[in-house]
């Protein structure tokens, strides 16, 4: 179902007059401030977990491993969360005369990093489960295997995992190099709208 812009943004109430669609959900002039907050919250979140398996790779720490398995579990449900209203929002429409296969490709990464981070987390946690490797929490809570244990699965569910985390990292990079192309080079609004300022289009 195909609306404009302009449509989705007011909605007619019972006495007829116009009023504002609610601010809690996208349209096509702007991000809400719930996409904003979640957008910047799921960002501090990914790059911690990040930063945290970097250092693992250095200088394995068992408690640094338990925050990023707590950070993981606060990940998800957000996660699921954007998605859902990933794909059934109205996205805000590209600012000044873009090229369309940029927006297309641009739109794309972009949910494509939010299923991402929908079915990664799962895949760990299958992987976890299958390898018998135990998800623990700070303050010595354990989050429940999936499955029982299978080292052939476990493998499988490895390779899956470190397959799509790479493609998660790549589409990562993409997403980053778009916002730094449209700030610096194309010299627009963009990052301005993420940060959730009033923006013409």
């Amino acid at each position: 179902m195909q609306q404009t812009a302009a449509s989705h943004v007011q909605r007619s109430s019972p006495d007829g007059n116009r009023k504002p669609a609610t601010a809690l959900r996208d349209n096509g002039l702007r991000f809400s401030p719930v996409t904003i907050a979640l957008h910047w919250l799921v960002a501090a979140l990914v790059l911690s977990i990040i930063a945290i398996e970097l250092i693992g790779l250095v200088r394995p720490d068992a408690d640094l491993a338990r925050f990023a398995n707590l950070l993981g579990a606060l990940l998800f449900p957000v996660s699921v969360y954007r998605f859902w209203a990933r794909v059934t929002s109205y996205h805000p429409l590209p600012l000044g005369t873009p090229n369309p296969v940029e927006v297309i490709v641009s739109r794309s990464v972009a949910v494509g990093l939010a299923l991402a981070m929908v079915l990664l987390p799962i895949a760990a946690w299958l992987w976890k489960s299958a390898a018998n490797i135990p998800l623990e929490l700070p303050g010595g809570y354990v989050i429940p295997a999936l499955i029982a244990p299978d080292r052939a699965a476990a493998g499988v569910l490895r390779v899956l995992f470190d397959v799509g985390s790479s493609a998660f990292l790549l589409g990562l990079a993409l997403h980053l190099f778009g916002a730094l192309k449209n700030h610096f080079v194309l010299k627009n609004d963009v990052l301005k709208r993420m940060l959730g300022k009033h923006v013409e289009l």
